[in-house]
């Protein structure tokens, strides 16, 4: 899991990185001729911010970058970065307003009943006892956890956990099938570009959403642990 972090966190901030004026590049990614440097997002038991340190690989033929260690905010001094340059290096930025992690209640969900019930890879996510008894079984079974779900929204907003997919924030929402008191899967959503309502692209398994989340932040809600 830490390992997809750091590529996905590597990936946004190269991609800010690119997208930068030229005065600011070094404030995502911090590379010279012999070192490169990024802010993790991630923070170690007394909250220093954890940073990935590479040295310019000596060795012909061989990937040009070479991971030494992480440092944090103080033992990073015993690198050859400037205090100043590491000050400046930014956290990944995952979205651009907080209404964006904001579950609007008013609105309707409308789910891809193709993809989750007829592509086999996404039907067969769906618990076994239930696959059994038909897929128009599970779509009312479903639709029903759906209706159900935005009640649990309304009364608690951190059961809406937002996960990153090709650089735009979905929402995670649980769906109770088989336990009240347990998730089968969650149900990703997204927010139509006019904003009248959410798609409910596909069904993870809770997971496969734990994982997806967890390139954000560590997800803070009651259902969502590794």
């Amino acid at each position: 899991m830490l390992k997809n972090y750091l590529y996905y966190t590597f990936e946004k901030l190269w991609q800010e990185r690119e997208d930068a004026e030229e005065t600011e590049k070094q404030q995502y990614i911090f590379m010279d001729e012999s070192i490169a440097c990024f802010n993790t997002g991630l923070y170690d038991k007394t909250w220093q911010p954890i940073y990935f340190y590479c040295i310019k690989n000596p060795l012909e033929g061989f990937q040009p970058w070479r991971f030494t260690t992480f440092y944090n905010s103080y033992t990073i001094k015993y690198s050859d970065l400037s205090t100043a340059d590491v000050t400046a290096l930014r956290r990944a930025s995952y979205f651009s307003s907080p209404s964006d992690l904001i579950f609007d209640i008013n609105l309707e969900i409308t789910p891809q009943w193709n993809h989750i019930l007829y592509e086999e890879e996404n039907f067969l996510r769906i618990p076994e006892q239930l696959r059994a008894n038909g897929k128009e079984f599970c779509q009312n079974l479903i639709d029903g956890a759906i209706r159900s779900v935005k009640k649990r929204i309304e009364a608690n907003y951190k059961t809406i956990v937002p996960q990153l997919y090709r650089g735009k924030i979905q929402l995670l929402a649980p769906l109770y099938l088989t336990n009240p008191d347990t998730p089968d899967l969650a149900l990703v959503l997204s927010l139509s570009e006019d904003k009248s309502v959410y798609y409910g692209h596909t069904c993870l398994t809770t997971e496969m959403a734990y994982n997806n989340a967890r390139l954000i932040a560590r997800p803070d809600s009651y259902w969502l642990q590794p």
